[in-house]
């Protein structure tokens, strides 16, 4: 009974560490680009802008930011390798892409994440990973980004369709 239970413990939690990296295949980042070509491409040309930082939930709530078609920021990570934006979401079911650093780590509380870090072949040179991003109602969404303790990063948000 207990090396059943051990074996269980262990494959929930490599499923659930495999689960949450969700890295596509190759077939998959071609097909992706193939279709989102108007999204991946808008996100080539967002520039982005120095962003101050909250280190916790608590400032992001003080910095709000409203998500109208697109948005771009430059941030620094805390010595934690944190940062959190509080997005502001005018519609319901908002679809967007976010585009970060290949090694950031995003998270959307109260959003689905449908498909994550994919390569934008449109502009290879920045080096931007996206990742899909579904909304169900208006309101308030708390991002939270981790990467490299300091490490500046690049984020940038389109809609996936107008």
């Amino acid at each position: 009974m207990k090396k059943t239970l051990s074996v269980l413990i262990t494959l929930a939690a490599s499923s659930s560490v495999m689960a949450a990296l969700q890295i596509p295949s190759e077939a998959e980042i071609k097909g992706r680009n193939t279709y989102f070509i108007a999204p991946y491409k808008a996100t080539c040309d967002v520039k982005p802008i120095h962003q101050v930082t909250a280190n916790t939930e608590e400032e992001a709530i003080q910095l709000e930011q409203i998500f109208d078609k697109s948005l771009g920021y430059s941030l620094t990570l805390n010595d934690k390798g944190q940062a959190y934006i509080q997005l502001a979401i005018k519609e319901w079911n908002e679809k967007m892409v976010f585009a970060t650093n290949p090694d950031v780590k995003l998270t959307i509380r109260g959003a689905d994440i449908k498909g994550q870090y994919i390569t934008n072949q449109y502009c290879l040179e920045q080096n931007l990973a996206l990742h899909h991003v579904n909304t169900h109602e208006w309101g308030s969404y708390l991002v939270e980004l981790h990467g490299q303790p300091n490490q500046i990063i690049s984020l940038r948000i389109v809609k996936e369709s107008e």
